[in-house]
């Protein structure tokens, strides 16, 4: 199934998971991997550019994330939210890659923590490439 939407709009992760759903009946898993960063010196950087990069990356992940929480418990599934190494070793040219990254594995750790609370095993984790 193939779904032309931007995840930087909030409905988009509502007509994906819906869709999901009905067509299959559960979801199994997700993969959080849409990103496009731009790879911009810091002081070059406009706000809409930082922006636009925490909109598709971190938000779209944790709308799609959310709204699949509970298909995603009841399926015992996983979620998978993939960041990037600029997190762990940033650069002045990569100050906003670096920034995303990193809310992203603090996106990732919570969403492990609350699957714990909700009595679900849930394998939110982030991998950095």
């Amino acid at each position: 199934m193939v779904y032309a939407l931007d995840l930087r709009k909030p409905q988009s992760a509502e007509v994906i998971i819906r869709g999901t759903l009905e067509r299959f009946g559960r979801i199994d898993a997700l993969l959080n991997v849409a990103g496009a960063v731009p790879q911009i010196d810091m002081f070059e950087m406009t706000d809409a550019q930082w922006d636009d990069g925490m909109a598709l990356k971190l938000h779209g992940a944790r709308r799609l994330t959310i709204r699949a929480w509970d298909a995603l418990k009841a399926s015992n599934g996983s979620v998978v939210l993939i960041s990037g190494s600029a997190a762990l070793d940033p650069k002045p040219g990569f100050a906003a890659v670096a920034a995303t990254n990193a809310a992203i594995n603090a996106l990732a750790k919570a969403f492990a923590e609350r699957g714990i609370k909700d009595g679900y095993r849930s394998t939110a984790w982030c991998r950095a490439m």
